[in-house]
C-alpha cells in the first residue's frame, strides 16, 4: 500500500488494519517481552481473546514507571542483535527511560516525519532550520531526518546563542522554522529589539511543537511575519515528534493512525472515554517491531475527533494538548516531575532529602524555572564560596539531565513549608512570591 495514501483509508478498512496489526503485535509482546506475558496472565488475558480492535479496553496498561523498571532491555521484544540504536531519557523514576530500534523501526520514523512536512508542503525547495532546546535533541534527531527525507537542506539545531541562530536564518534564507511555539516568540521579540527588518526574513513556514500552539500564538506568527503555521505532536516513547500533524485546515491533528491506535480515558477511573470527551491520551503502538507499547499512558489530556477532514484524510484528530494528569510540568517542550527534581537534588546533596518547590515564571515569553531548596545550618556551614560553588554544580547537574537550565535557590524552609506540606511542589512564580 502507498505510503500517502495510507491516510485515506475507510472506516472499515482502517479497523481490519488496526485489527490484524494488532493481534501481531499482541503475540509477539506476549511471546517475547515477559513483562507483557505477566501482566496478561494477571489479567487474565490472551492474545488470543483479542479478536478485533475493540477488544483493546481487555488490555493492561502501559506506564513511564514499567518502562523504567524494565531498564535496560525489559521490554525489547527482538534479539539485541537486531538492535541498531538505542536512544535513552532520563526520567523520575530510578532508572531511564531506554527505547531501542530495529532498522525497521528507524525508516518507518523517518518516513512518518517525512510525511508530516510534506503535508505541511515542505519540498526540496526548501532550506528548514530546526531551533529546540537540548532536553529536546531526541525529537531534533528525528525531524532533521524526516527534513532530508523529503529532500529539503536542513540546518541541525545548535547550541549557539539566539543572535546566531537569527543570523544563520537570515542568511541562509531559512523557508521553513521548526521550534516551540515559546522559542518562536522569543526569537520574534528579539529580532524586533534590534530593529531588524522582516523584510529580510524568507520564511513561509513554522512548524510548532513540544508545546500546545494557541490561536493566539499562531495569530501573531501568521499576521507579523505572514507565514503559515501548523502544529505537531509526538512523544519520545512512541512515533517520534510528529505521531499527529496539522493539515492546512487546521482543525485537529491528524494521527499516525498507521502506525498508532488511540484512546482517550478517563484518568480517575480509567474507563475509555466515547470521541470528542476530553481525558488522557493513550497510545498502543503496532508497527514498532524493537518496543512495543501496549495501551501507553501518555499523561496528555486531549479530546479524539473521528470523521473524514476536509483536506479527506481519515485518520483521527486530536485536540491540541489542554493541561496533564499526571502532576509533571512541560517546559519547552521538556517534562519535568517533582520526582526527578528530588533524586537530583539528593544527587547533588550526597543523599540528603532537602524540601523544594519548581517555580514557574516567564521571561520574554519563555517558561523559566527556578528551584527553591531549603537548607539549613546542618547543611550551610557559612561558607558562601562553598554555598556558591554548590549552586553552580547543581545547576549544571540539572541543565545535563534535563536539558533546560533551572536556576537554584537557597532559601529558609518557611518561605515554601506551606507548598511543601500541601504537596504542592510546582507553583507559578506570581503565586510564590503572593504566598511564599
Amino acid at each position: 500500500m502507498q505510503l500517502d495514501r495510507v491516510e485515506y483509508l475507510s472506516p472499515e478498512a482502517w479497523s481490519q488494519w488496526h485489527t490484524e496489526l494488532l493481534q501481531s503485535t499482541l503475540n509477539r509482546a506476549y511471546n517475547r517481552v515477559p513483562f507483557y506475558r505477566k501482566r496478561m496472565e494477571e489479567t487474565g488475558i490472551s492474545p488470543d481473546d483479542i479478536t478485533s480492535v475493540e477488544d483493546i479496553i481487555k488490555l493492561p496498561f502501559t506506564t513511564m514507571k514499567d518502562i523504567s523498571d524494565n531498564y535496560p532491555y525489559g521490554l525489547f521484544s527482538v534479539p539485541l542483535r537486531d538492535i541498531v540504536r538505542i536512544h535513552t531519557l532520563r526520567s523520575g523514576q530510578p532508572n531511564p527511560i531506554a527505547l531501542g530500534y530495529t532498522r525497521q523501526d528507524l525508516k518507518r520514523r523517518t518516513e512518518l516525519t517525512g510525511r508530516s512536512f510534506s503535508s505541511a508542503g515542505v519540498s526540496q525547495e526548501d532550506i528548514v532550520q530546526i531551533c529546540l532546546d537540548p532536553g529536546m535533541s531526541l525529537h531534533g534527531q528525528d525531524l532533521k531526518e524526516g527534513a532530508e527525507f523529503v529532500g529539503a537542506l536542513v540546518i541541525p539545531p545548535d547550541p549557539v546563542s539566539i543572535l546566531s541562530r537569527i543570523r544563520v536564518m537570515v542568511d541562509f534564507k531559512t523557508t521553513v522554522l521548526v521550534t516551540t511555539p515559546s522559542y518562536g516568540l522569543y526569537m520574534l521579540e528579539t529580532y524586533r529589539e534590534r530593529n531588524m527588518p522582516l523584510a529580510a526574513l524568507n520564511l513561509k513556514l513554522m512548524i510548532l511543537l513540544g508545546e500546545t500552539l494557541t490561536k493566539d500564538v499562531r495569530d501573531v506568527f501568521e499576521s507579523e511575519l505572514d507565514v503559515e503555521t501548523r502544529a505537531a505532536y509526538g512523544i519520545f516513547e512512541a512515533c517520534g515528534p510528529t505521531m499527529a500533524y496539522e493539515c492546512k485546515e487546521k482543525k485537529g491533528l491528524h494521527l499516525a493512525l498507521d502506525h498508532v491506535i488511540p484512546e482517550v480515558i478517563d484518568p480517575e477511573t480509567l474507563e475509555a472515554l466515547e470521541p470528542g470527551q476530553e481525558g488522557e491520551l493513550v497510545i498502543t503502538t503496532v508497527t514498532a517491531r524493537a518496543n512495543p507499547l501496549l495501551r501507553f499512558r501518555t499523561g496528555d489530556i486531549t479530546r479524539l475527533h473521528i470523521g473524514t477532514c476536509g483536506c479527506g484524510r481519515t485518520t483521527w484528530r486530536m485536540s491540541p494538548v489542554s493541561g496533564r494528569c499526571d502532576g509533571l510540568a512541560v517546559v519547552r517542550g521538556v517534562k519535568i516531575s517533582p520526582e526527578h527534581v528530588k533524586n537530583l537534588i539528593s544527587q547533588a546533596t550526597g543523599g540528603r532529602q532537602l524540601s523544594f518547590l519548581i517555580v514557574l515564571g516567564r521571561s520574554k515569553h519563555l517558561t523559566q524555572v527556578d528551584i527553591p531548596v531549603a537548607v539549613d545550618e546542618s547543611f550551610f556551614t557559612g561558607s558562601l564560596p562553598q554555598l556558591h560553588n554548590w549552586i553552580r554544580t547543581t545547576e549544571d547537574l540539572f541543565l545535563e539531565s534535563l536539558g533546560i537550565r533551572c536556576r537554584i535557590r537557597p532559601v529558609e524552609y518557611r518561605s515554601i513549608a506551606s507548598f511543601w506540606e500541601s504537596g504542592e511542589l510546582i507553583v507559578s512564580k506570581a503565586r510564590f512570591l503572593a504566598e511564599g
